[in-house]
């Protein structure tokens, strides 16, 4: 194998573990390129020698055997004591320190902050014994009767097509699909796929409190890493979680008291169990001790602050410095997924600084596309497939697709930050990707035409007035851009131009959320800021109070008066 071939590979294999906790199945190429590393590093002359002694194959990937050939077997409830220290104590165990919890729809984060002005990045994944801030928002049940949670749940349900089995990813969008009642009913049992354990019935309710326990206690055994004072941060501090900005107000309100009830449960939940996630736990001591919460009659409310709407927790920030007496932001969230948008309206009684703004909400305007970063990647690899010409028809042609799906979000973020890619398939093929080629290609155009139409079908949803008054001279559309994916150059385009909107012209502004203090921080967390957007804003000292907006703009007929440089728009 030539070195420059190994080199690329080498690269490549490194990106992998570096990024991801479970970087899949290693290619013979791969493994040969090590064996090339090692020859050197040992001092060898012959790089292109047979590897003496042969690396040991990769073991294979763990598949999933088909419910239909097991039957599951639950094991008998253990009594479980639970450790009731966070009701006990009734007060905050640092009354100084502040958490947001993320419970995010495929990744979860959270952040701390010290008042006055001291703030404490939480690594999740290192806390659940990998690396990097974020925790796989899964759950897997195996057939063992144990539930796996966050990077081993993803690991042990690699392979599970047609098994009949399936792994819990999207658990925090059960709270969008109810406005009342709970989900803790018959109505709201797993189905077999995802509880294979007929002996143990878990409800969706019973799954949001377990995860949230398991986040709970990664952010727990995150925060006892810092000291405050000559005092370790305890387990039980004040924290505020965010939540999605749903368009109905009853929805919202219902979501909002479930998770501040589930959060406080989560938190016992999180005591009984910490140190014990790795490895799995019997789903019966599960669902034992999550009756046995329910039972109580008393939870640690204390611990719970506010429920943040999430794009109000990423332009917080953009808000609070706003010169001007109202102003939009438009909030762009874009995820693996769907790219969500919203738009929110700040408002001032006075120009004195003391004075709060509070954030209206204009519910119309909450909109979801499902396009985004996934379908980047997605496109990513079938260009790299096109340009190298694989042919997916032979097993050759699936292995290269199949490593080339493992590794391509890496390779894109590559892409975007250098402008050029250069990549080594499965099968030593390697070449190179200008990230101009990528962006002229027609798949790749007509997604960022999608994306901007999304854009417009969130303003397009609100009523007249709101546009009339978006296009008044002197009035700008901020544009709030947040979320893993925020950066690719698509989405920047959001935030520059005119865009015309029923014949109305709007003129957008980009706004970068990020809080100044970060301009201070390590180049490996303003990386991630992204990602961790929301957690960071949702510890900030002051947070606007949120409101509902009425459909029409009540001050978009009337007078307009400007004052010392800041837009005053005042109704008749």
């Amino acid at each position: 194998m030539d070195k420059n071939i190994a080199t690329i590979l080498l690269a490549s294999l490194i990106e992998r573990a570096g990024r991801e906790q479970a970087i899949g199945i290693m290619s013979s190429l791969e493994r040969q390129a090590l064996q090339i590393a090692y020859q050197a590093l040992a001092g060898e002359s012959d790089t292109t020698a047979n590897p003496t002694p042969p690396l040991q194959p990769s073991p294979a990937p763990l598949v999933a055997v088909p419910t239909s050939l097991v039957t599951p077997t639950a094991p008998e409830a253990p009594p479980i004591k639970l450790v009731l220290d966070a009701i006990n104590r009734e007060k905050a165990s640092d009354p100084d320190v502040l958490m947001c919890l993320d419970f995010g729809t495929a990744m979860s984060k959270a952040f701390a902050s010290v008042a006055p002005d001291e703030y404490l990045d939480l690594e999740l994944g290192a806390a659940a014994g990998r690396r990097g801030y974020t925790l796989p928002s899964s759950v897997f049940i195996g057939d063992d009767g144990k539930a796996y949670f966050g990077f081993e749940a993803i690991e042990l349900s690699q392979g599970l097509e047609g098994s009949g089995r399936e792994r819990l990813d999207s658990i925090k969008g059960w709270l969008s699909l109810r406005r009342e009642g709970n989900l803790d009913g018959d109505a709201f049992l797993l189905q077999p796929a995802l509880n294979p354990i007929a002996a143990c019935k878990l409800t969706q309710g019973d799954l949001i409190r377990i995860y949230l326990a398991y986040l709970t206690d990664m952010a727990n055994v995150a925060l006892g890493e810092y000291r405050v004072g000559e005092k370790v941060v305890g387990r039980h501090v004040r924290r505020r979680f965010a939540r999605p900005c749903w368009p109905d107000v009853a929805q919202a309100q219902w979501a909002d008291k479930l998770m501040r009830s589930m959060l406080a449960e989560a938190q016992v939940l999180a005591d009984t169990f910490s140190g014990r996630w790795t490895g799995g736990i019997d789903v019966a001591e599960l669902k034992t001790a999550v009756e046995q919460i329910k039972v109580l009659g008393k939870r640690p409310d204390y611990l719970i602050d506010v429920g943040i709407p999430e794009p109000v927790a990423v332009a917080a920030g953009a808000i609070a410095d706003s010169e001007n007496l109202r102003d939009a932001f438009m909030v762009v969230d874009v995820g693996a997924g769907t790219t969500d948008f919203g738009l929110f309206v700040s408002t001032r009684m006075t120009d004195n600084e003391d004075d709060g703004p509070r954030v209206f909400q204009i519910p119309a305007s909450i909109q979801g596309l499902m396009q985004a970063g996934d379908k980047v990647d997605g496109m990513l690899r079938t260009f790299i497939a096109h340009k190298e010409k694989v042919d997916t028809s032979d097993n050759s042609g699936r292995m290269i697709m199949a490593d080339l799906g493992r590794r391509i979000r890496g390779l894109k973020e590559v892409l975007f930050k250098s402008e050029r890619l250069e990549y080594a398939l499965a099968d030593g093929t390697v070449g190179h990707v200008a990230m101009d080629d990528f962006l002229a290609d027609e798949t790749v155009k007509r997604f960022g035409l999608a994306i901007n139409a999304g854009f417009k079908k969130a303003l397009e949803a609100v009523d007249d007035t709101w546009l009339r008054w978006l296009a008044m001279d002197g009035v700008r559309l901020h544009v709030v851009l947040t979320g893993g994916s925020s950066t690719l150059p698509m989405m920047k385009a959001l935030g520059e131009g005119m865009i015309e909107v029923r014949g109305f012209r709007i003129l957008r502004k980009p706004v970068d959320p990020k809080p100044e203090w970060m301009d201070a921080v390590s180049g490996e967390l303003s990386a991630v800021y992204p990602q961790l957007a929301v957690a960071i804003g949702g510890v900030a000292e002051a947070m606007p109070e949120t409101l509902t907006a009425p459909p029409v703009f009540a001050g978009a007929g009337g007078r307009t008066s400007y004052t010392a440089g800041r837009l005053q728009l005042a109704g008749s």
